[in-house]
C-alpha cells in the first residue's frame, strides 16, 4: 500500500472520529438545552391530575362569554366509563329555573336593575344537555375509558351573564365569573349530580390544573385564580375551581407572605392597607397552623356580591356592601380559611356543608383568639353563634314555623337560607368549639393539621374527620359527633 492511500485511509478514520465526536457533543448540548426545569412541589404533585384549558372571550355589549374548553379527564373510578359528565351552571340563572341561583326573598337585593335572565348554550355536536334545569352536559364516549386512562374532551359554549350581584353575573362595577365553565362531575359510585341550590355553595369539585386565557375589552383589570404567565394568560395547579373577576375600577395593593404574593383588588375601602394586613395575617397563621399554602398567589377581590363572601381556588370574593369594618375583616379571614377547608381539603358541600363552613367559622374564631388586636375571642364568637341559634328558634316558634337542627341534610333540603346558615355555620362552629373546650384549641389545631395533611388535594369525610380527631385527641367522639349532627346534643345551645 503506497503512502498516498495510507494518508487517505487515516484521513477518513480521523474525519469519522471527529464527526462522531461532534454529533455526540451536539446531542449532549441539545439535551442540556432542552432539559426541563425542576418542578416545584406543587407542579410535581399536579402531574397525576387532569387539566382544564379555557379560551374565553367576553363581550361587554352583549354580556356573553364564549368559551372553548379542552379537558384532559383521567378515569380515577373503579370501572370503565362510557360517558363523562360536566356541570354547566349558567342555566341556573334562567327566568324559569326550577332550582334558581337566588332565593325568592333575595331577588330585589340580587338584581340591582330589576330581574334579568342568564343562560348557557352548548354548540358542541354529539353531546347531551340535561339534568336539573339543563345544567348537566353528558359526553358519550365512542369506546370505554378504562381505569387510569385519560381522554381529551373539547366543548364549545356561551354563557349569557345576568345583571346580578352573584357568583356569575355583571353589575356596573364588576364582572363576576365564578363557577362559569364546564366543571367535571365527581364520579363516586356513580355521577354525583345535585340540583343547584340558593342555600350555601352547591358544589363538589375535584382539583384540576388550569390553563386559562381571556379576551376582554381594553381597560379591564383582571383578577383570577391563577398566575399570569402572559398577557391575560393564566395558569394554576391543583385548584379546586377557577374564578375570574374583572373591573375597570380596581385599585390594587400587594404584599408577599413567604412565597405567596397576596394582592388586594378593591373598589371602595377607606383602609385598604388594614384589609390587606388582615389577609396576610390570616394566610400566615393558617399556613403555620395547618399545612403550608402551596400556591404562588392569593387574590382578595372586593366585588358586587349578594352574600358576605365566596371562596375559590387562590381567590376570594368580598362583598362590596359589607361596610362594617370588623365584619369585613371577619369575612376576609373566613374566606381565607376556606383555602384549607374546601380548597386544599375538599368535601361534598351539598351533603356535608357543615364540614367546610363549620371549620372555616371555627378557624376564623381561633384566628381572632390568637390575634387580640381585633377585639374578638373564641368564646365571644361561640356566644354569638349560640345567641343566633336561640334567636332563630325563638322567631320560628313564635310564628309556628317548623325548623330542624339536623345537620345531615342536603343543602337544597333546608327550607330557607337562614335555616341552612344556622345548621352549617353556627352549629358547625359550635361542634368544633365544644371539642376545643374538652381538649384545648391548640390540641385541636394539631389534630386538624393531621386531617389536612392526610386529605390534601382529596376529600375529607365525616368518618375520616371523626377518626382523625379521635386518634389524635384520645377521646371517643363518634357518639358525640353523631348526636351533634342529628341535633340531639344539648351543648349546641
Amino acid at each position: 500500500m503506497n503512502n498516498k492511500i495510507k494518508r487517505r485511509i487515516w484521513a477518513f478514520i480521523i474525519a469519522s472520529i471527529l464527526t462522531a465526536f461532534i454529533a455526540l457533543t451536539t446531542y449532549g448540548i441539545g439535551k442540556l438545552l432542552t432539559k426541563q426545569p425542576t418542578l416545584t412541589p406543587l407542579q410535581a404533585a399536579a402531574q397525576n391530575y387532569g387539566t382544564i384549558k379555557l379560551d374565553c372571550n367576553y363581550s361587554e355589549t352583549s354580556h356573553i362569554l364564549a368559551v372553548n374548553q379542552t379537558t384532559t379527564y383521567i378515569n380515577n373510578a373503579t370501572q370503565t366509563l362510557y360517558e363523562i359528565r360536566f356541570h354547566l351552571y349558567g342555566n341556573a340563572y334562567q327566568a324559569d329555573a326550577t332550582y334558581p341561583a337566588v332565593a325568592p326573598s333575595e331577588i330585589d337585593r340580587a338584581y340591582p336593575n330589576g330581574f334579568d335572565t342568564g343562560y348557557a348554550k352548548v354548540s358542541t355536536p354529539h353531546i347531551l344537555l340535561g339534568g336539573y334545569d339543563n345544567t348537566v352536559i353528558t359526553v358519550p364516549l365512542e369506546s370505554g375509558l378504562k381505569i387510569g386512562e385519560s381522554i381529551d374532551i373539547d366543548l364549545q359554549y356561551t354563557i349569557k351573564l345576568a345583571n346580578i350581584k352573584h357568583r356569575l353575573g355583571y353589575t356596573d362595577n364588576t364582572v363576576n365569573l365564578g363557577n362559569f365553565y364546564a366543571i367535571p362531575v365527581v364520579y363516586d359510585n356513580g355521577w354525583q349530580i345535585y340540583p343547584y341550590s340558593y342555600n350555601g355553595d352547591p358544589f363538589y369539585n375535584e382539583p384540576y390544573n388550569y390553563d386559562v386565557t381571556i379576551t376582554a375589552p381594553d381597560g379591564y383589570t383582571i383578577a383570577t385564580s391563577g398566575t399570569e404567565i402572559g398577557k391575560n394568560h393564566f395558569q394554576g395547579y391543583l385548584l379546586r375551581d377557577f374564578a375570574i373577576v374583572m373591573s375597570r375600577d380596581f385599585k390594587t395593593l400587594k404584599r408577599e407572605v413567604g412565597d405567596t404574593m397576596v394582592t388586594y383588588y378593591y373598589l371602595n375601602d377607606d383602609i385598604p392597607d388594614i384589609s390587606l394586613y388582615t389577609a396576610c395575617n390570616a394566610l400566615a397563621y393558617f399556613s403555620n397552623t395547618f399545612i403550608d399554602y402551596p400556591y404562588p398567589t392569593l387574590n382578595i377581590v372586593q366585588t358586587d356580591f349578594l352574600e358576605g363572601g365566596m371562596e375559590y381556588g387562590a381567590l376570594v370574593f368580598l362583598a362590596l356592601d359589607v361596610t362594617d369594618q370588623l365584619q369585613y375583616q371577619t369575612v376576609i379571614v373566613h374566606e381565607i380559611a376556606h383555602q384549607w377547608w374546601y380548597g386544599l381539603v375538599g368535601n361534598n358541600q351539598i351533603r356535608t356543608a357543615w364540614i367546610d363552613e363549620g371549620l372555616a367559622e371555627y378557624c376564623t374564631a381561633v384566628f381572632f383568639e390568637t390575634h387580640p388586636q381585633y377585639g374578638k375571642t373564641l368564646a365571644s364568637i361561640a356566644t354569638q353563634n349560640k345567641n343566633s341559634i336561640k334567636m332563630f328558634e325563638s322567631i320560628m316558634d313564635e310564628y309556628g314555623v317548623n325548623y330542624t337542627r339536623q345537620m345531615y341534610k342536603s343543602s337544597s333540603d333546608y327550607r330557607m337560607p337562614t335555616e341552612y346558615t344556622i345548621n352549617t355555620y353556627a352549629r358547625g362552629m359550635l361542634l368544633f368549639y365544644a371539642i376545643s373546650e374538652m381538649v384545648g384549641y391548640e390540641n385541636l389545631n394539631v389534630a386538624l393539621a393531621k386531617f389536612a395533611t392526610a386529605n390534601c388535594y382529596s376529600f375529607g369525610t365525616i368518618n375520616g374527620l371523626t377518626h382523625t380527631l379521635e386518634d389524635n385527641l384520645g377521646y371517643d367522639l363518634v357518639k358525640f359527633i353523631n348526636n351533634y349532627l342529628a341535633g340531639r346534643q344539648d351543648t349546641v345551645l
